[in-house]
């Protein structure tokens, strides 16, 4: 543990009066500060609004490689979804004292406690988008716009969309949406399952080079394979393994085309206009 996590809110009270915004993260582990503990952080933290202007709680990630660590236990569905009613009800509240949610908890619980995602709107201004807050809400908002103005494809095209097993469910059914209009195209969204970091990682910006090679190799992929770019490093191009994009490019022999977390680029890359321009 960090000796000095007492005396954060100490730091954050500072940070309050001297008028600095927050936008604040807190990583859940399960029976150890969720629950109750949980609740006395959102007091605190949500008593220090205006400068705290957000709160994301996050699932700590487990991977396999835990040897000689402290023995953590995942969410499953049913905590999941007690975390995210918490979250909720924290955030109705704060609504009504401070006119904005203030709380929310991360795609990955609603995933997890299969929950649909949100509208967009809940999400405010989306202040918490770079730690998984929203994230979904905001992609699904920005393809359905996107799809407003949408020109039906003149010849036929078939992509593959790899994501982490988590979004997996999410992205078929918003795909759905353009199955429906534009039938002379395929897209095949897979979910790759994490067998580098462990299966019980299951989000897409950690999977890596060789379970994407080993999970499509044989697969009939189209016209090309479409990944979200989290799953590379800030780079650009280089897996957390060490692959590259080229490299994983020449070995299924594909052309690869990296999707930024927008609605308007999923669907350029799906239907192939952001080739064409």
């Amino acid at each position: 543990g960090n000796r000095f996590a007492g005396k954060s809110l100490d730091i954050l009270y500072r940070f309050a009066k001297a008028g600095i915004k927050l936008n604040c993260q807190i990583v859940l582990c399960r029976d150890i500060n969720d629950g109750e503990e949980l609740e006395r952080t959102l007091r605190d933290l949500t008593g220090l609004w205006p400068s705290v202007q957000s709160v994301a709680v996050v699932p700590i990630g487990l991977t396999k490689h835990r040897q000689g660590l402290y023995p953590l236990i995942g969410y499953d569905p049913e905590t999941a979804l007690a975390v995210v009613r918490q979250l909720e009800r924290w955030g109705d509240h704060c609504e009504k004292e401070y006119g904005q949610r203030i709380c929310y908890a991360a795609d990955e619980f609603y995933l997890k406690a299969q929950l649909p995602i949100p509208a967009a709107p809940f999400y405010g201004d989306f202040d918490q988008l770079e730690n998984g807050v929203g994230l979904m809400a905001s992609l699904r908002q920005e393809f359905l716009d996107a799809l407003e103005d949408f020109v039906p494809l003149e010849n036929p095209r078939k992509v593959t969309l790899a994501t982490g097993v988590a979004a997996h469910p999410f992205l078929d059914t918003l795909l759905d949406e353009l199955r429906q209009r534009c039938h002379n195209l395929t897209c095949d969204v897979v979910p790759i399952v994490n067998h580098f970091f462990g299966d019980t990682i299951t989000v897409a910006g950690l999977v890596t080079g060789g379970d994407l090679l080993k999970q499509l190799q044989g697969r009939n992929l189209g016209d090309a394979l479409l990944l979200p770019d989290v799953m590379l490093r800030r780079e650009g191009d280089i897996f957390l393994d060490d692959v590259s994009l080229e490299e994983l490019s020449e070995a299924l022999q594909i052309q690869i085309i990296t999707v930024p977390n927008d609605g308007y680029a999923l669907l350029d890359a799906v239907t192939g206009r952001e080739e064409n321009g």
